[in-house]
């Protein structure tokens, strides 16, 4: 149950605001293996990441999670079958305190990808993500509470990729793609 007064008896603000992580493969990353979103979180911009400290909120902060989505775009046509084959041979597992709450296909929360390519046949442009707010929506009882100072991280599993594949997901040399793995949902703080 999320936490609607704090110790002194004051009501906490309220409001709609996603909470995202990024992760970022560059050419010479290796492709399958485990990452955590929201582990990493020091040091990276505003457009990469909005938690302040790794895998948990502030004293007297909460979030009621209400959707989830995994995110990424693409211009670099070198770079065309990464998103498919990672997006296909992964999963996620959102964990939150001790507790798995979601876990499943990344394409489940992905949604589906789009693809557009104009002019000459070297430029394209990918995206990954519903057009929608989130791809995995939660309602009723069966919304997430994250309350103050608890754990959570999402966890992307990259399974095995064949030779083939291996070299299909190389990132091409001087481009990069940041995968955002975002909770919708309800922020609640103290009133300011």
């Amino acid at each position: 149950m999320p936490i609607l007064r704090l110790p002194k008896g004051s009501l906490r603000d309220e409001i709609r605001i996603p909470l995202y992580d990024t992760i970022t493969l560059e050419s010479g990353y290796t492709p399958a293996g485990q990452r955590q979103f929201f582990s990493s979180v020091q040091g990276k911009p505003k457009s990469r990441t909005n938690l302040k400290a790794n895998n948990i909120l502030e004293n007297s902060v909460s979030y009621r999670v209400q959707g989830l989505a995994l995110d990424v775009e693409n211009i670099y046509h070198a770079n065309k079958a990464v998103i498919p084959l990672l997006i296909q041979n992964s999963s996620v597992r959102v964990r939150i305190g001790e507790k798995d709450y979601w876990e499943g296909a990344s394409l489940f929360l992905s949604g589906r990808m789009n693809e557009m390519t104009a002019g000459p046949a070297a430029s394209t442009h990918q995206r990954l993500g519903d057009v929608a707010v989130q791809a995995v929506m939660l309602q009723g009882k069966h919304v997430i509470d994250i309350n103050p100072l608890q754990g959570f991280f999402a966890e992307w599993n990259v399974g095995d990729l064949s030779a083939a594949e291996t070299a299909l997901v190389a990132i091409a040399a001087n481009t990069r793609l940041h995968f955002v793995f975002s909770f919708k949902g309800l922020l609640r703080r103290p009133v300011q």
